[in-house]
């Protein structure tokens, strides 16, 4: 086992990731492995990186905040010290790693950082602030002095095991967790013989940016106030000023450089008095506050059993919202896994909930909103999403691949799949909006072969039927006829299956699909959509011409459009009744039926 691991966070740095890892391999202390934090590259970070590397991490770009990533390299690190280094810092010696790790080497010292210095290309005005911030001697620092920088620093992975790194600040991660520890009594050592280049290839936009979320983390972590934006405006002429005398000392004075001190000294003083002013888009007191903690959830197992247990609120990532169920439509076995290694797994469900706290990424939604949600997501890191392409080639599966599914008290969801309610939607009808999906894009596969003209049979009498056949009526072109079976009826005797273009099944009843697979005309459509037929029995010979969807809800579906057509359906025929989440067992079997939908109602307190 290493004694150091060195987390490199990374986003398109191809430009400068060899140069970084060759600096690190390079180094005289050896005892240590890497880790690469990546979220998202697309530029070539990644295949540079593998030759060096010893695990790649991944965070996708909707959840990266800077304590997020730290937190998932330190998660991954097996080393007694986890240091970190930017993916566009390098080291200027082959002493950076080793003279700080010696530090750590004390009881009392929690963390260590390193010098830095500017590259050929840094900005002259950024040259002075690494100079004022980074000086030429150590110092050991306690309370008030609350400074740190996690661009090069080490820390002790079994204090970080104490206290994480804050996920919801927009910067300055590394000076609330110098603080936390300080405050503790541990001193933190600023390392003058370590030392790396820093390098900011950023627009004025991003220069602003960087000092406006600074500052705006600044006052959370309360080592800053509003009222300092005066001193910022005080400083701005002031450094201009001595910006130019300097240039003129170097004789590096000319008009482009004097534009580029002014936008550069604006770019941070009044970045800064931004962020200062900025009311902060989080929420001040975690939801457990006022729920202890308290979850209740459906857990299953791989031979079907149920149970009700009672655990902790999820963790929230940064582009995650945390939502309270309201109703959840009871839909069985979408996206069950077959390998009984991920279970017991608490299913997803289709969802409707109130929105009670946000990750520190989510702009979209709102704290109070009621909300629908899809139930695969996109994973971020995937060829196919880093290309915007509509399909993810991994989908991560609501309470398959996270931590809890709908049926839970509480549980999480990325924002960008999830949809505010609309006002002449109710909470309840919401519930369909998946379901209602689904049907939809069964017909649309159904009209994107047959053009939306064909004579149709639809077969049952269920609450899916009605939806099926407003469905196809809104097209207005087929040719649209119905049966509703007698119970004793198995055969379809008084049916001519074979005139008919295209045959819906929605009762999920085999005899009646067989006779429909083996009485229709070779080119027949037939669409199954009355449940999971177990045992069916297909002859290929009767079939090998006519297409079949057998469809099975994956929660591929778009709820956003299902939510826009609920308003125009009568979705009270698909509602069987609410019930209590103790009730799961009785629920999933009536859904297997097929012939409704009926809904778990939790506790709107």
């Amino acid at each position: 086992m290493p004694e150091t691991s060195v987390i490199i966070r990374a986003f398109n740095e191809a430009e400068y990731i060899g140069d970084v890892l060759e600096a690190v391999e390079s180094q005289e202390y050896q005892d240590f492995e890497i880790i690469l934090v990546d979220s998202g590259s697309t530029d070539g970070t990644l295949e540079i990186a593998e030759e060096y590397v010893d695990t790649i991490e991944f965070v996708s770009p909707q959840n990266f905040t800077f304590g997020y990533s730290c937190n998932v390299g330190c998660e991954a690190a097996s080393g007694k010290y986890c240091a970190f280094l930017s993916a566009h810092a390098i080291p200027t010696s082959d002493q950076w790693l080793g003279t700080m790790v010696e530090n750590l080497s004390e009881d009392e010292v929690a963390m260590t950082y390193s010098n830095q210095v500017g590259a050929e290309t840094t900005k002259h005005s950024e040259r002075r602030v690494f100079n004022e911030l980074f000086p030429d001697e150590s110092r050991r620092q306690t309370p008030p002095d609350y400074w740190a920088n996690n661009a090069s620093s080490v820390i002790k992975k079994n204090l970080w095991e104490e206290h994480q790194f804050d996920e919801y600040l927009t910067g300055h991660e590394d000076i609330e967790w110098a603080k936390h520890f300080m405050d503790q009594g541990y001193v933190v050592i600023y390392e003058a013989d370590s030392c790396i280049y820093h390098i900011h290839n950023e627009s004025w936009e991003q220069v602003f940016n960087r000092f406006e979320r600074e500052a705006i983390a600044d006052v959370e972590i309360g080592i800053k106030k509003p009222s300092h934006r005066w001193k910022e405006y005080l400083q701005l002429p002031t450094d201009i000023l001595v910006d130019i005398l300097t240039t003129i000392r170097d004789k590096k004075f000319g008009i482009e450089t004097i534009r580029e001190i002014i936008r550069f000294r604006y770019s941070q003083h009044i970045g800064t008095v931004s962020g200062l002013l900025s009311e902060p888009n989080l929420e001040d007191n975690r939801y457990s506050y006022y729920y202890n903690d308290i979850n209740k959830s459906v857990y299953k197992n791989f031979e079907g059993g149920i149970s009700i247990k009672q655990h902790q609120l999820p963790d929230i990532k940064p582009n995650d919202v945390l939502i309270k169920s309201n109703y959840v439509g009871v839909v069985p076995n979408i996206d069950e896994p077959n390998d009984k290694n991920k279970y017991p797994i608490v299913p997803h469900g289709n969802y409707v909930g109130t929105v009670v706290e946000i990750g520190a990424n989510v702009t979209s939604i709102s704290v109070g909103e009621t909300v629908v949600g899809e139930t695969r997501f996109r994973c971020g890191i995937c060829r196919a999403c880093s290309n915007n392409e509509t399909r993810c080639e991994d989908p991560i599966k609501l309470g398959i691949d996270t931590e809890f599914g709908a049926y839970s008290q509480f549980f999480t969801a990325p924002s960008d799949h999830l949809y505010p309610l609309p006002d002449n939607i109710t909470a309840k009808e919401g519930a369909f909006a998946q379901t209602v999906a689904h049907i939809k894009e069964n017909v649309d596969k159904i009209e994107s072969l047959t053009g939306g003209f064909g004579k149709c049979l639809v077969i049952g009498d269920s609450a899916r039927t009605n939806i099926v056949i407003d469905l196809l009526k809104q097209t207005g072109r087929y040719d649209i006829d119905r049966i509703v079976p007698e119970p004793a009826d198995n055969t379809l005797s008084d049916t001519n299956i074979n005139r008919y273009d295209i045959i819906i099944e929605t009762t999920g009843r085999i005899s009646f699909t067989q006779v429909s697979m083996n009485q229709s005309k070779p080119d027949v459509i037939i669409l199954l959509l009355g449940g999971e037929y177990n045992n069916l029995q297909l002859d290929e010979q009767r079939i090998s011409q006519k297409t079949i969807i057998r469809s099975q809800e994956s929660g591929n579906s778009s709820v956003k459009e299902g939510v826009k057509m609920l308003s125009e359906l009568n979705t009270n025929r698909l509602l069987n009744g609410t019930y209590k989440i103790e009730e799961f067992e009785k629920t999933n079997n009536i859904a297997k039926q097929g012939d409704c939908i009926p809904i778990i109602e939790f506790d709107p307190n």
